[in-house]
């Protein structure tokens, strides 16, 4: 493998001080000459009397090779980087990196999580490299990260708020109204290594959380099917209806269901009404993915009402697992136990696809339904999506004496389903 070679004393110098400032300990860092770089015997004449000042004036050691009456320099080793700083007037990333902080650094009632991270990002730009995704002297943007990650844990520990879209909730938190879209993955990063007590969120993507703390990019309006009714009144009859999520605390029941379904994805909600709902006395909430904190509200408070099962049906991958488990523990807070529907190891096996990669894990599997679903999932490889499996009702089991429901869920014969 060939050695890049340089030709000019600034790339050189450039190159081993970048390379020392990634890794501080080294001890043997070389830089090649590039004999061919050189457009005319004089640029390399200055070139060689350059080198030789520096070693000189112990910045380097030049390496020479050849008889010992030819010899010539073929490479350059650092020997003091204080000398090659002051030749091209260049500060250490270091203090570099510490001068973009130092007022972030000294701003008061930091949480100790925060000075930690702070600190971890300044031994990353001394060596060169992003942090948390935030790039060498990036200052303003590490503050904005952080100060939204510190908001956001506060709307999940403080008294519940209203929805918040991602563009409001920054502009009023730093005073940009574009800083989380741009640093989502970053503030959820920051979240997870300011507070030490987020082992549950740890397992979400950075939407999720966000979702959890109530939010969004657009808040979404709550749909659900059902005998439903707002402050009180009734609907008008259609296959649907879609709440805005500020008057989601007016939802109630009008009369009990047979179940409870939430499903995750808007295709499976919709082909659910239509093929099976309608026959039935189901109420049908859509989760839109992750539920945003109004949905997860209205799902808890109209099982609670109903008290009857319950079940969810979603994605069987990493994703969708979560999804359950965060509808699970809630539901479990009003003494609802939450059933898979149609999210099972034997339909995962049959029609199962696998994913490289697959994402996980799952958090407290074996205290859940899913707990084998999931060490299936985790263990197999195996992805579904729940748009490739026909709706079909959590309960029934006979459309009228005599004539069974087929319960076998892909689009595939039933003589091959047999």
């Amino acid at each position: 493998m060939s050695r890049r070679g340089f030709s000019t004393i600034i790339s050189l110098i450039d190159n081993l001080l970048a390379r020392h400032e990634r890794n501080p300990a080294a001890r043997n860092l070389i830089a090649a000459i590039d004999d061919d770089g050189f457009a005319n015997m004089d640029l390399r004449d200055t070139f060689d009397e350059e080198l030789t000042a520096l070693e000189r004036a112990g910045g380097i050691e030049l390496i020479r090779t050849g008889p010992k009456t030819e010899r010539r320099v073929t490479s350059a080793r650092l020997k003091d980087a204080g000398v090659l700083y002051r030749k091209v007037e260049r500060r250490p990333a270091g203090e570099l990196a510490y001068q973009a902080v130092s007022e972030l650094r000294s701003q008061p009632g930091l949480p100790a999580g925060a000075t930690s991270l702070i600190d971890d990002v300044v031994a990353a730009w001394s060596r060169g490299v992003s942090h948390i995704g935030i790039r060498k002297g990036e200052g303003r943007t590490l503050a904005d990260v952080i100060d939204l990650a510190i908001a956001v844990r506060g709307r999940m520990s403080g008294d519940p708020q209203g929805e918040q879209d991602f563009r409001t909730f920054s502009r009023l938190t730093v005073g940009d109204s574009k800083s989380l879209e741009k640093n989502v993955r970053q503030v959820a990063a920051a979240m997870r290594k300011i507070f030490g007590d987020m082992e549950e969120q740890t397992l979400l993507n950075p939407e999720e959380l966000l979702a959890s703390a109530g939010i969004s990019r657009l808040p979404q309006p709550i749909l659900l099917h059902g005998d439903v009714s707002l402050n009180g009144r009734p609907f008008p009859t259609m296959p649907y209806v879609g709440v805005p999520t500020d008057c989601a605390g007016g939802i109630g029941l009008l009369t009990k269901p047979d179940y409870v379904l939430t499903i995750e994805n808007f295709t499976s909600f919709v082909r659910h009404i239509r093929e099976v709902a309608r026959s039935e006395r189901a109420l049908v909430i859509y989760s839109g993915g992750f539920p945003s904190r109004p949905t997860l509200a209205t799902i808890t408070g109209l099982a609670a009402q109903a008290q009857m099962p319950t079940f969810h049906w979603g994605d069987m991958d990493a994703g969708g697992l979560r999804i359950f488990q965060h509808l699970e523990r809630h539901l479990a807070g009003v003494g609802i136990p939450l059933s898979p529907h149609m999210m099972d190891t034997e339909l995962l096996r049959r029609f199962g696809k696998p994913v490289p990669g697959l994402a996980g894990p799952v958090s407290d599997r074996h205290a859940s339904a899913i707990a084998d679903l999931a060490d299936f999932l985790t263990a197999s490889g195996l992805v579904h999506e729940q748009e490739e499996f026909d709706p079909r009702s959590p309960i029934t089991e006979t459309l009228a004496p005599g004539s069974r429901r087929c319960r076998c869920p892909a689009r595939i014969p039933c003589s091959e389903r047999e």
